[in-house]
């Protein structure tokens, strides 16, 4: 197997634009509209399912199709109630923790998409009893201040119940660059693996029709993943998803960041199929790509939808490691993203009709 590397550089510029885009489930027509930008002219088809999940087609020369889906909501807020004093009540979308979210900076988006900034409330330390301190702060009992003073100054701003509200953040690297942070890598780093992967194959005829697709509503139940493979009936599929990176002070060191290729075998929604992970594990060994194997006891990707869809469809999850997600500031490291974009690359540009039947006889 050719050792070409597909992507010397990442396009930084579009994972800055991707992952700062603000898309909650429901919401997520700003980060679909950025992914067009940048890889519609690389495909034949662009097209939506009628949740709002985006894919781009590039025809190949076999019979057929491969699904790759990184999904593109990231968890956030909705604008629940707004009092007398223009105080703002959240109602959340997706899984949060209430200790991640005192102080912290909040966007919400207007109906007529004006950015509007506010900080969640918190209360310092001093009088404090003990036992209030050690408490974990509900979400419903937190508020966010945009610095209003009637429910009026607030209505008067375009603010209306119902309006996305997302973590306010940056983009930046740690350390030697590799560790890049920003909000929503859960999981727009898939989606952006996903369109490299989609850019690669510009100039290429791949064996297999390839789709891939940025999902919606993942974090509130993998809703656009069922909607999207019905769409796309696709043979093979590949997700693209997070997942808790351990190597930290009291974690297990079990799955590490920088260390190449992570493949899930198992989570709770899903059971990866054995022979196409080996294939994929095969094409990284033959990259020199080191890989590491995953296994969840809680949790799901968009396989979990995908691989029920019509008479069953050949999955697995390729996972990205990544710290601290689900809060402001997520990590990924450089080197994770790079090999599951060289290696994902590499399955779909040669995995045509003799592969997937190799596959099948196989089961």
């Amino acid at each position: 197997m050719s050792k070409k590397v597909w992507n010397e550089t990442i396009d930084y510029s579009m994972m800055k634009e991707v992952a700062l885009a603000d898309g909650i489930a429901g919401n997520e027509k700003e980060v679909s509209r950025v992914l067009k930008r940048y890889v519609s002219e690389c495909v034949d088809e662009v097209f939506y399912d009628h949740l709002g999940s985006i894919a781009f087609k590039k025809k190949g020369s076999g019979s057929k199709t491969i699904m790759i889906a990184g999904h593109t909501d990231e968890v956030g807020f909705l604008v629940k109630h707004i009092d007398d004093q223009g105080f703002i009540k959240l109602h959340p979308v997706g899984g949060w923790w209430g200790h991640v979210l005192p102080s912290k900076p909040l966007t919400i988006t207007t109906q007529a998409g004006d950015k509007i900034i506010g900080i969640v409330g918190s209360q310092p330390p001093h009088g404090m009893k003990p036992e209030v301190r050690k408490q974990v702060i509900e979400v419903n009992d937190l508020f966010l201040d945009c610095g209003f003073t009637s429910l009026q100054e607030a209505l008067d701003a375009g603010i209306q119940y119902g309006d996305m509200v997302t973590p306010h953040s940056e983009f930046f690297s740690l350390g030697d660059g590799s560790m890049l942070a920003t909000k929503a890598w859960d999981d727009r780093i898939g989606a952006l693996i996903m369109a490299q992967v989609m850019i690669n194959l510009k100039d290429v005829t791949p064996k297999s029709h390839v789709v891939g697709v940025g999902t919606v509503q993942e974090e509130v139940g993998l809703r656009g993943a069922k909607t999207a493979a019905t769409m796309i009936n696709p043979d093979v599929a590949i997700t693209l998803d997070v997942t808790i990176a351990t190597d930290i002070p009291k974690g297990d060191k079990r799955i590490k960041m920088g260390h190449g290729v992570t493949l899930e075998i198992a989570d709770a929604s899903h059971f990866a199929h054995r022979g196409l992970l080996a294939h994929v594990a095969k094409i990284a060994k033959d990259l020199d790509i080191d890989v590491q194997y995953e296994m969840l006891s809680a949790g799901g990707t968009d396989s979990g939808e995908i691989h029920k869809s019509g008479k069953g469809v050949i999955a697995i999850t390729m996972s990205i490691p990544s710290r601290y997600i689900h809060s402001h500031y997520a990590l990924v490291h450089h080197k994770d993203v790079k090999a599951t974009i060289d290696v994902l690359t590499h399955f779909v540009t040669h995995f045509g009709d003799d592969e997937y039947e190799a596959l099948v006889l196989n089961q």
